[in-house]
């Protein structure tokens, strides 16, 4: 990635959920590299087991959330992909890893869910590829 930039907050502290800038080029490498499970152009750059960790519903998320990623298995987005997992930015920016797809999406958008239909375009990517 070759334009992220990562600020701290107001008090000096990294976030980590927030305060990450790049573009969407740099995003969907980061999705790239959870879709490929780590590996990036034959360089594992770590373990494939953390992209089944990130992955995987948590004990208490109703599968909605994995390790620091959401997730689709409890079926927020209805008619998108069960396995689908992505990171949720400010004001409705996303980068969306679909395995079952070899699909990775970024949206850099300005509008949250309730005036959004991310399930629409979500659903509607999956359908066009098939």
């Amino acid at each position: 990635m070759e334009s992220m930039l990562v600020e701290t907050d107001m008090a000096g502290n990294y976030v980590g959920s927030s305060y990450g800038w790049a573009t969407a080029r740099d995003w969907a490498k980061l999705g790239l590299l959870y879709l490929h499970r780590g590996n990036w152009n034959g360089e594992q750059l770590f373990d494939p087991s953390w992209a089944s960790y990130v992955s995987t519903p948590t004990a208490t998320s109703q599968g909605n959330y994995g390790g620091h990623f959401w997730l689709n298995a409890g079926g927020k987005f209805p008619d998108a992909p069960k396995n689908m997992y992505y990171a949720s930015g400010f004001q409705g920016q996303m980068v969306a890893i679909f395995p079952s797809q070899d699909l990775v999406v970024v949206r850099l958008g300005l509008r949250e869910d309730d005036v959004f239909d991310f399930n629409g375009l979500l659903s509607g990517i999956v359908r066009s590829i098939r």
